[in-house]
């Protein structure tokens, strides 16, 4: 039987990941600071798992070295907090990476780390569409943090040989999603008849590529599963691959909830005008047989119906 680590396994993508490798028959350890009774979204698997309730930054060799594969969730996840707490998303994303890596040192079991980075690491592209072969060019604290994380993890492939994969994900969207990403707040206001904010003035024409969480989850078992040769030492870009201005997006997610509610406009956040998320998956496609099904508009769709029947 694999056993796979997954690193903040009680959070949303890790959570989803920890139930589709239970689904097939995997043996899942999950490393996540939430504490066990308080780790809603693994609270129905918790008897199925070996939960170990501790931070990434006390990971140690004991928890590795009996793993075939470690995933790497655990992270400051939202772009808002790297504004309010610049250090800690900075220490937490690139320090947390760092000691999942050293942990992750001179134990041959492993075969595949794959590390969760985000197309937050690119934000103001050279060119469209993007692949893997663009340079980081953030433009916030987040971002920042994300390149970083990126930088690192090839530095240890190429300076110790750790099995590294990384993921650039797109913004994801889809039941359990955290609720400070924008598209929440806002299908949460609007099913409510309450205004909603939206961050760039006069318009919001920066762009983002929507991602579905099944799509994304699909992605990362692929990865899981192919073949070491194919995959180590290899950056990933798991997007839909269609760019929407935050102006579309806010006007679907009216679309789709049947009704229009005031906007509150407010500039645009720290470096963020002028950013643009369209991403060429052709490289997951080809090497992982990535094939995303879901695209932006259902998504939404099925984010406001999850909203209205199990939050509201």
């Amino acid at each position: 039987m694999v056993r796979c680590l997954i690193t903040g396994g009680a959070g949303f993508g890790g959570s989803g990941l920890t139930h589709a490798l239970l689904n097939k028959g995997y043996d899942v350890r999950v490393l996540d600071m939430t504490a066990p009774l308080h780790a809603s979204l693994v609270a129905d698997v918790l008897d199925q798992i070996d939960y170990r309730w501790k931070s990434v930054f006390d990971i140690s060799r004991e928890d590795v070295e009996d793993c075939d594969i470690v995933l790497h969730f655990a992270a400051q996840p939202d772009v808002p907090m790297g504004f309010s707490s610049p250090r800690w998303t900075i220490y937490n994303n690139v320090m947390g990476t760092t000691a999942v890596l050293e942990a992750c040192r001179d134990v041959k079991r492993i075969e595949k780390v794959l590390v969760a980075s985000s197309g937050n690491a690119v934000q103001r592209p050279l060119y469209l569409p993007i692949d893997e072969k663009h340079p980081p060019n953030a433009v916030n604290p987040y971002g920042a943090s994300k390149a970083c994380q990126e930088i690192i993890a090839f530095a240890y492939h190429r300076a110790y040989n750790i099995p590294v994969v990384v993921y650039r994900n797109g913004v994801i969207v889809g039941k359990g999603m955290r609720r400070e990403i924008f598209i929440f707040r806002w299908l949460y206001n609007i099913l409510q008849n309450k205004p909603i904010i939206v961050e760039g003035y006069p318009i919001a024409d920066q762009t983002r590529d929507i991602t579905h969480v099944s799509d994304t989850l699909a992605a990362w078992l692929l990865g899981i599963e192919a073949k070491p040769e194919k995959v180590v030492g290899e950056l990933f870009q798991i997007s839909y691959g269609q760019e929407l201005s935050v102006e579309e997006i806010a006007k679907l997610c009216m679309k789709v909830c049947g009704r229009e509610v005031p906007i509150i406009r407010k500039p645009h956040r720290a470096g963020e005008k002028g950013m643009r998320e369209l991403f060429d998956t052709s490289k997951a496609r080809k090497i992982l047989g990535y094939d995303p099904k879901i695209p932006p508009e259902k998504t939404i769709q099925l984010t406001k119906e999850w909203i209205e029947t199990e939050i509201l």
